[in-house]
């Protein structure tokens, strides 16, 4: 980011703004996101099921098709990175769209945007809502395109239609401070405009907050639609039947709403945590949040339980690492020796999956004393 980026009422620039906000934020972790800033970000975070779509195109300019790459490109330690899609110094994933960046097909602006996949070979294999599905994310917005201030973050997208459910950062440059807000496509049929709901106010530019986008059946079997945003439900939309034939995926990133010339103009998201769930025949966690406490040098051993699903269950990461020196095995058992102390809890996220590939995730948390 540069100073070029002044609006014109206040004369501060974004990056000054950024700065100040950035700082002001830290306070928001009450964890420690266990990343490697060494790894690309499939060595963080579990890509194996997502592609991606960059703002630019094979050739690596922006007049041609924005270029997508598969699971098979994005996923390990020494997968896919760029200016576009990187790991930060801090660990996180981090997404950068300029507004000048190549587009995909029937779209009007630039994104660089994870797309689930159920099937890494397929786009065509999808989630009906006739289950539950959600999309956890923690994240920080650090820049905005100077012309509506306005980047998606999450989408509930339907296969072959208009996305359902699109979470929206917005900074107010004038107030110095942001709101999210949700469009919800109210049928999949026809032109009409997506409803929007306000959700929250206050967001600081580059402050850290978690969502939750998600679907499930209530109890008079509707198929409703849900965001939470820091753990408190904002939102709950019974949908159209006329969704009910459709199929569904998540996107998370850096989605622009606005396009410029300026090639320094654009959205920077960066990514703490990001998994999905799509938990069937009763499969949950019912291990605690916070694990118990453990001490440098000193052997540890806890089972992650869960219960339900069918047959056996595996466990993996999917979003950061246990503490230096433990490890999660397969079976859930995470142990080891931790190597160093920490001031405030280390957090990893970890997914159970069944032998139908049910699957659950959560954060869990974890103090290493001295």
């Amino acid at each position: 980011m540069n100073n070029n980026l002044v609006a014109t009422s206040s004369k501060r620039s974004y990056a000054a703004v950024i700065g100040a906000a950035v700082t002001g934020s830290l306070l928001s972790f009450t964890s420690h996101a266990e990343l490697r800033p060494e790894l690309a970000p499939g060595g963080n975070f579990a890509l194996e099921n997502w592609s991606l779509t960059l703002p630019v195109d094979e050739e690596g300019g922006n007049q041609g098709r924005a270029q997508t790459l598969y699971p098979d490109r994005l996923n390990g330690a020494q997968g896919y990175t760029s200016p576009y899609f990187r790991t930060d110094t801090d660990g996180a994933m981090t997404f950068w769209a300029p507004a000048n960046g190549a587009l995909s097909a029937r779209a009007d602006y630039a994104r660089a945007e994870l797309r689930q996949m159920i099937d890494p070979s397929s786009n065509a294999v999808n989630w009906s809502n006739q289950g539950r599905a959600h999309l956890d994310a923690r994240l920080r917005v650090l820049q905005v395109p100077v012309g509506n201030g306005l980047v998606a973050v999450g989408q509930i997208h339907a296969y072959e239609a208009m996305p359902l459910v699109t979470l929206y950062y917005q900074y107010d440059l004038d107030a110095q401070t942001g709101r999210l807000f949700a469009r919800v496509k109210q049928s999949p049929e026809g032109n009409e405009e997506a409803k929007r709901y306000n959700l929250v106010e206050g967001v600081k530019l580059g402050q850290a907050f978690v969502y939750r986008l998600g679907m499930a059946r209530n109890r008079d079997g509707v198929a409703e639609v849900a965001v939470t945003i820091n753990g408190s439900p904002v939102l709950q939309v019974p949908l159209d039947p006329a969704w009910d034939s459709r199929t569904f995926y998540f996107k998370a990133g850096a989605l622009l709403n606005s396009r410029s010339d300026n090639s320094e103009d654009g959205a920077r998201v960066k990514f703490y945590r990001l998994a999905t769930s799509h938990p069937a025949a009763r499969l949950h966690i019912t291990q605690l949040s916070a694990l118990p406490q453990a001490r440098v040098g000193t052997p540890y051993s806890v089972q992650l339980e869960s219960r339900g699903g069918v047959g056996g269950t595996t466990w993996r990461l999917v979003s950061g690492f246990p503490p230096a020196g433990l490890t999660l095995s397969s079976d859930g058992v995470l142990s080891g020796e931790p190597q160093n102390a920490t001031s405030i809890p280390d957090d990893f996220t970890a997914q159970v999956r069944d032998s139908n590939g049910n699957t659950v995730s959560k954060k869990f948390s974890i103090v290493i004393n001295p």
